[in-house]
Formats: structure tokens, C-alpha cells, sequence
């Protein structure tokens, strides 16, 4: 993945590979110290860029995501978020774990609403060839 930085926040780095068109989130350590309301404001602003460059894939590295976000927060993404990645013709959505985790099942689907698939890895190569897939 030949990446471009296009954004880096006090919770977030944002990377761009413009040859796949894939899009990813690098979440920082920072994130234990975040609100539900900055939260909100990074992830509107990355579906800004997703919308904006028309990504097709999406990786969100997790591994290191300490933010424990309110249960009402992720009905808010897949109503705000999610809508906006549907518009910007996003086909597949990867979480990226730590290596060794023992993966959500949860992460391994798409929510209500969603139009692209979702899948959990453990490994960036991996997450990213089927990204590409």
C-alpha cells in the first residue's frame, strides 16, 4: 500500500492509497482520553475524505482504540456515518486488531444499513488483499 497522509489530529493519522482507493484511520493511544462527542467529530470528518475521494475500501486500524464509546454512539454512526459511506460507493469495510486478539464476532458484519461488507483481521496484509478483493 503506497500511502499518502492526508490528515493528522491529536486521535487520528488518515492515509490514502490513491492506486487501490483505499482510505484508512490509524487511531492513536490517545483516543482513552476522548469523548463520545469528539468522536463524533473525527469520524464526520473522515467520511468528509471518504466522500470526497471516493474511496472503496475503508481499514480502521483499532489496536490501539482505548475510547469506550456510550451504546447510543454506534446507532449514531450507522446513521450518520454509514449512510455516507453507501453514498460514496464504499464496497468493504476492515477493522484491523492487534495480533493474537480474539476478534469480535460482532465486527465480522455489516450493521442494518450498511450496502458494503465488513470484515475484522488480524493482519494489515491480509485486510488489506481482501480489501482489494
Amino acid at each position: 500500500m503506497s500511502v499518502t497522509q492526508i490528515r493528522d489530529t491529536k486521535f487520528l493519522t488518515i492515509l490514502w492509497d490513491e492506486k487501490t482507493r483505499i482510505i484508512g484511520i490509524d487511531w492513536k493511544e490517545t483516543t482513552g482520553a476522548m469523548t463520545d462527542d469528539q468522536f463524533k467529530m473525527e469520524l464526520t470528518m473522515f467520511a468528509s475524505h471518504v466522500e470526497e475521494l471516493k474511496a472503496r475500501g475503508i481499514l480502521v486500524d483499532v489496536s490501539r482504540f482505548h475510547h469506550k464509546m456510550a451504546p447510543e454512539v454506534q446507532q449514531w454512526r450507522v446513521k450518520n456515518i454509514s449512510n455516507r459511506y453507501n453514498g460514496a460507493g464504499v464496497k468493504r469495510f476492515a477493522f484491523l486488531f492487534p495480533n493474537g486478539t480474539d476478534v469480535p464476532s460482532m465486527t465480522n458484519q455489516s450493521s442494518s444499513g450498511e450496502d458494503f461488507l465488513t470484515e475484522a483481521f488480524t493482519s494489515r496484509d491480509e485486510a488489506l488483499a481482501w480489501l482489494q478483493g
